[in-house]
């Protein structure tokens, strides 16, 4: 079974953080639909935006594809990314990130 990772910001108030992980994942899973596959998803964490951008120059260098949403709204910018489905060998590159807590 595939794994997709979603990376939210912590620095947002945590209706945000729902909202903003459900529209990552929801738009990656469209663009990285695989057919009779339906992977878990993980929710891990970003600690403000710097972090979130350190992350995605982290899945350019894995080689890993990724969904980096946008909210337009209330200035908020880059609030998550969501990978493609990963591999079990891939996975084990997300070992020291930090699962998401509320």
């Amino acid at each position: 079974m595939s794994r997709m990772y979603t990376f939210i910001r912590k620095d947002l108030p945590l209706n945000h953080q729902m909202v903003q992980a459900c529209h990552s994942a929801l738009e990656a899973g469209s663009e990285f639909k695989e057919p009779g596959n339906i992977p878990f998803l993980i929710l891990l964490e970003s600690k403000d935006k710097d972090h979130l951008y350190e992350i995605k120059e982290k899945l350019d260098q894995w080689g890993i594809k990724h969904h980096m949403f946008f909210e337009p709204d209330n200035d908020m910018g880059h609030t998550s990314i969501t990978t493609e489905p990963l591999t079990r060998d891939q996975c084990k590159l997300f070992s020291n990130f930090r699962l998401w807590r509320a």
